[in-house]
């Protein structure tokens, strides 16, 4: 539920910017306010009631896998008594889906998590038929936690499961399955417990063909305890929104739950803030300890959040496409439900494959309401932007 303004004539105004020349060569900046003007980020830490579905807001549930320091990921190959080993699962998955996910979150957290690889290519014969798992049913009948508990057993005298976080298990190419991917489970092993996992294969089932390279990396990103941030909406942002979308980083909202973003690096503006303000945001995908996020709350359990971004090692965006990115997160819709909408003019579009996907960056001398506020894009520059917020009727 939108907060409402306490009075008519109250005006919030926000300005966020890059530092250095523009593009466009001008060298104004405006001058930054205080940061004693805005509140402390946890004032901006949203809260959902979703007890028991993954959501955006804080914390996130220690039932998923930390998201900082190291974590080992176990790869455990099984056949079963219809479904022979595929050897070709061996290198892709040992070199490019793993080489992807090393790769994307040393980059996406600021090297504030590491991923590391446990497996010893082999295969786990387990006694059963694959289709006794029931995984085309794709419903609540459908055993994947049984899946990871079978090839766990069979591999415990290989693995030291007390030094093993993430367990992915990569069943055979003809495995009667409608779709794999991230589950949750219920196993102790080793003195530890284990509350997700990830089925995978070579040959996908759900459309017969291979994975793609970043298959792994959108599956552990659930185990992280991200969500699908849209419905069916084609887009060109995050890799949990399609593993093959060209800006593939996640939004700023979620490195900020990962605790990849600090605290520090994020202006929250609440209720009480009525003064005019002047701030700047740095691009998400540069590496540093600068602002990166302006986070306007609108409810405890929504909010405006503001960001810059710009080509980098996982967003392939050209030059008309970088820009403030501007979207509304809803703690309280779980995935595929649109807990992140875009609030953009619709003007910018990329063609991927044949396809057209938003990208909806906002550019210099634009604007757009939503939630009774006004926001306007003053200046994009190399590396961030500056950005007006007013609040309206």
């Amino acid at each position: 539920m939108q907060r409402k303004i306490a009075s008519a004539i109250s005006i919030l105004v926000v300005t966020l910017t890059v530092v250095g020349c523009s593009k466009s060569g001008s060298s104004y900046s405006p001058e930054l306010s205080p940061k004693s003007i805005f509140s402390t980020a946890d004032s901006c830490y949203l809260k959902s009631n979703l007890t028991n579905d993954g959501n955006l807001g804080f914390p996130i549930s220690n039932r998923y896998l930390k998201s900082t320091g190291i974590i080992n990921l176990a790869i455990i190959y099984t056949t079963y008594s219809d479904a022979i080993g595929d050897d070709r699962a061996f290198k892709e998955y040992d070199d490019t889906q793993f080489a992807n996910v090393e790769k994307y979150y040393s980059f996406s957290s600021y090297g504030k998590l590491s991923v590391k690889l446990i497996t010893n290519d082999k295969y786990y014969k387990i006694a059963k038929n694959s289709g006794s798992y029931n995984l085309e049913a794709m419903d609540s009948s459908s055993r994947f936690g049984e899946v990871i508990k079978d090839a766990v057993q069979a591999a415990k005298n290989d693995y030291d499961f007390s030094k093993i976080d993430a367990i992915l298990v990569v069943m055979p190419s003809t495995v009667k399955a409608r779709d794999l991917g991230a589950t949750g489970i219920d196993i102790s092993i080793g003195g530890k417990k284990f509350s997700q996992a990830i089925s995978a294969a070579f040959i996908n089932p759900s459309n017969g063909i291979q994975v793609k390279p970043k298959f792994l990396v959108h599956e552990i990103g659930h185990n992280f305890g991200l969500i699908h941030p849209f419905s069916e909406s084609s887009n060109a942002w995050s890799v949990m929104h399609w593993e093959q979308n060209p800006a593939s980083d996640i939004f700023g909202w979620e490195k900020f739950i990962l605790k990849w973003i600090d605290d520090s690096q994020v202006d929250c503006v609440d209720s009480s803030v009525t003064a005019s303000i002047t701030d700047y945001v740095e691009a998400t995908g540069i590496r540093s300890g600068n602002t990166k996020l302006l986070v306007v709350k609108i409810s405890d359990s929504q909010a405006l959040v503001i960001e810059s971004r710009r080509k980098s090692e996982l967003d392939d965006l050209a030059p008309n496409e970088e820009g403030v990115l501007v979207y509304k997160v809803d703690a309280n819709l779980k995935s595929d439900y649109d807990a992140v909408k875009l609030k953009t003019n619709y003007s910018i579009y990329k063609n991927f494959n044949g396809q057209s996907l938003l990208v909806g960056t906002l550019k210099s001398g634009e604007s757009i309401k939503s939630d009774g506020i006004e926001i306007k894009i003053m200046k994009n520059d190399v590396n961030g932007d500056f950005v007006k917020l007013s609040r309206v009727k």
